[in-house]
This record gives structure tokens, C-alpha cells and sequence, in this order.
């Protein structure tokens, strides 16, 4: 009888976990409570396991080294005002370089491709171009929090001062943004002696590079996303010598160049009040990119779900509904990312992550305005104890090379807030 019942109890598995992966339809909510009665059925879907979570800020991250470069700055009503910045090389597109008998410069510029944006571009942006006067290293690692005045602590700018610096405002539709350098920079570029213009080794000794910002934005503003690798982003000197022919030589910014992302914001005029308290009552949560704030979850009670019984989980989906604010301009993020804490305090993917995209999730369904990650494994995993619950952090995707933010619904709140829904088996 024993075996007939196990029997029957491993094909019922089979077919609901077939009916669960082949469809995002969800069975409905049977309305059972986290340890159901022993007489129901052996089949149960439970949407009110605890869930615990507040706003966090993230730590710094590593940026170094990354395809898109960050530049401008925005206040959000909601988060407040956010900035980015950053540092790169360039480098000589030749080796052993000459301009030629007497050369004089006629101008330089910066060139950088158009990526994308977020944010509102109709308002204008003020960039300042400085020397970077200690050295960057491809092979080291630099975080989002760096102090660029480490770098550049003598402000020498090499963007034109006079009349004013120029406003412009992000195009990003355009091929690439020129910034035209001080007259100044060009000439001493075009001085620079043989030797110093040999190979990158020498010239990165003579100049070692730049670093971009702009004046802060108190009301409204965008993030812009340079494309440092591509072709277009460089830096171009016009000069001319005694036979009095244009000429230019390019300067390069590519792989082999170190580069840094730089990331600052400002909470003062944030009307988000519950950021680091783990105690709060508030019922949203909020995710910012740019090492920015996160959001840490906790299921505290799911060893409850499982008394002297194996149980088996067939699907265990997190959803979390969006409550944001102003998504026409601030989009809401394509995707977030869901990892977990482990015993020292760092992230890990989960074992679900593994599995691929399409089983994980996090992508935004604009349909019911939702993100949805299948945890199931990981669930399993807490039930069975083998897993020690030290939290889930979850963050915008893309984080190191993004500005987006969203508001989500968090599990305090009492219309549709985040929940953990799980449908099991058990014998």
C-alpha cells in the first residue's frame, strides 16, 4: 500500500511540475494557511509566507574598466539628486609620432559616442574636461566611491574657461557629442617632445588622462551613456606646420585603456526616510542604480512550512509589483537582480540563477506592472535546511552602467504588495 502511494504521490509531481513549467500561468491560491491540515489535499498553493525587507544603501561596486561611461546629473522627486563622472587614458593611435617641421596646433576635441540616456535631456548640462595627474592602472581595480580629487587634485581643466563654459544639452540621438578643448591643452600636446611620443608607455607618463563631470542639477537632468569603446569615441588634434596643411592625429580611448566609472548621491532632498532601518513600517522599497540602494528580503518562517513530513516544492515565485513614480521619464528598469547573502556577508547566486533566464526571471512584465522570480530551489533549500537564511539582496540590473531606479511594493504594503508564492506537494 505504502508503494502504491508513493507511487501515485511522484506522478502527481511529475504532472503538476509539467503543467508549472510549461505555462506562467499560476494555479490558484488555495487559501491555506503555512502548516494546512493533514486532511486537505496533497497538492497546496500558500501566498502568505512572511516576508521581511527594507531599503538599503548599496556598498560601492567595481567600475573600472567598463563599456559605457556615466556623465551628468539629475534630481529625482522621489530619491533626489544623483551624479556621475569619469576617468579614462587615451592613448597614441601610432607609435614614434611627428607632426612635422614647426607644427602649431588649431584646436583639439573631445569626442564621445551616444549610448543612451535616462533621464530628461531638454535640460541643458555644464561639462568640465581635467587632467588626471596620478597614474590609473588597467590591472587594478577601482570602485564607484573614488576620490577624484586623488587623481586631478590640482583642477587643472583643460576645457575652454572663457567667455563661460558652455551648456549644452544631451542629444542622444546624435552620433557622438564633441567637446572642444582649451587651445592651451592642444598646443602642449603638439609640444610634447619625441621621446614622450614614442609608444603608450612614454606618453601615459607624459599625460596620463582625463576626468569628465558636470555642474549638479538641482531640478530635473539626465544620465548619459558614452560608448568608450567604440570608434568614434576619441580624442582628435587639428594642427597644421610650415607648409601650412591641415592635418590631424587621433588619440584613442579602447580596451587597453583604464577607465572608471564615478557615482555620488545626494538623499537630503530625498523624500525617502527609511533607508538602512531594518525596522521600518514603510510599505515601499526603493532600488537606485549607481551603487545607489537595494533592497534586502528575508523569509524568516519557511522551516514552518515543513513538520515531520518530506515536502517537495514545485514552484516558489517572488513577485514583486511596481508602484513608481513618473515612468515616462524615469523608466522603470527592463530587469533587476536577485542574489543572496552568504554566511560572510557576500553575495552568491542562487542555485535557481543557474538554471537560466527563462526559469530565473526579473524581467519587468508591463502587463500587471510586476517583476517575478522563480526561487524555487532556494526555497527548497531553506525548507530542507540545508540553507541557512541569511537574505536576499535584490538591485536594479545593470547597475554599474545604468542610472535607473524604481519604487516597488513591498511586502508591508496592504494593496498588492511583494509576496512568496509556493506550491508544494506532500505526502
Amino acid at each position: 500500500m505504502k508503494s502504491f502511494f508513493n507511487s501515485q504521490f511522484v506522478l502527481a509531481f511529475s504532472l503538476i511540475a509539467i503543467i508549472f513549467f510549461s505555462c506562467r500561468k499560476e494555479l490558484s491560491t488555495l487559501g491555506l494557511n503555512l502548516q494546512p491540515d493533514s486532511d486537505k489535499i496533497n497538492g497546496f498553493t500558500v501566498d502568505t509566507s512572511t516576508i521581511e525587507a527594507y531599503t538599503k544603501k548599496e556598498d560601492s561596486l567595481s567600475t573600472d574598466e567598463r563599456t559605457y561611461a556615466l556623465l551628468g546629473s539629475y534630481t529625482d522627486p522621489v530619491f533626489g539628486r544623483s551624479d556621475a563622472s569619469f576617468m579614462t587614458q587615451i592613448r597614441l593611435s601610432s607609435s614614434n609620432v611627428s607632426f612635422g617641421t614647426t607644427p602649431v596646433a588649431d584646436s583639439i576635441v573631445l569626442y564621445l559616442d551616444y549610448h543612451s540616456y535616462y533621464g530628461d535631456t531638454t535640460i541643458p548640462q555644464t561639462i568640465s574636461v581635467y587632467e588626471i595627474k596620478n597614474d590609473l592602472y588597467i590591472d587594478s581595480t577601482y570602485y564607484s566611491n573614488l576620490n577624484p580629487e586623488n587623481y586631478s587634485p590640482q583642477n587643472i581643466l583643460i576645457t575652454p574657461l572663457t567667455p563661460i563654459k558652455p551648456d549644452y544639452y544631451p542629444h542622444p540621438n546624435d552620433t557622438s557629442l564633441s567637446i572642444k578643448l582649451d587651445y592651451t591643452f592642444a598646443q602642449r600636446i603638439i609640444s610634447l617632445s619625441a621621446a614622450e611620443l614614442a609608444d603608450n608607455t612614454a606618453f601615459l607618463t607624459a599625460f596620463k588622462g582625463i576626468y569628465l563631470k558636470t555642474d549638479n542639477i538641482n531640478s530635473g537632468g539626465a544620465i548619459i551613456y558614452y560608448d568608450l569603446l567604440s570608434v568614434r569615441s576619441k580624442v582628435t588634434l587639428y594642427y597644421h606646420n610650415d607648409n601650412t596643411v591641415a592635418n590631424k592625429f587621433d588619440f584613442l580611448i579602447n580596451s587597453s585603456c583604464a577607465r572608471v566609472n564615478l557615482f555620488n548621491h545626494d538623499y537630503s532632498t530625498s523624500i525617502i526616510t527609511s533607508i538602512d532601518d531594518s525596522l521600518s513600517i514603510d510599505s515601499l522599497l526603493y532600488l537606485q542604480a549607481m551603487s545607489g540602494l537595494m533592497a534586502k528580503i528575508k523569509i524568516p518562517y519557511l522551516s514552518n512550512l515543513k513538520d515531520s513530513s518530506t515536502i517537495a516544492i514545485v514552484k516558489a515565485e517572488l513577485i514583486i509589483p511596481v508602484d513608481n513614480y513618473d515612468a515616462y521619464t524615469l523608466k522603470t528598469p527592463a530587469k533587476l537582480l536577485l542574489v543572496c547573502y552568504n554566511s560572510s556577508a557576500t553575495y552568491e547566486f542562487l542555485t535557481d540563477y543557474y538554471v537560466g533566464t527563462a526559469y530565473f526571471g526579473g524581467t519587468y512584465y508591463e502587463s500587471d506592472k510586476t517583476y517575478r522570480f522563480n526561487i524555487s530551489r532556494y526555497v527548497q533549500q531553506l525548507v530542507d535546511k540545508t540553507r541557512t537564511d541569511y537574505g536576499l539582496a535584490i538591485f536594479v540590473s545593470d547597475n554599474r552602467v545604468s542610472a535607473n531606479r524604481v519604487i516597488i511594493r513591498g511586502p508591508k504594503c496592504k494593496n498588492n504588495g511583494m509576496k512568496l508564492s509556493i506550491t508544494y506537494l506532500k505526502p
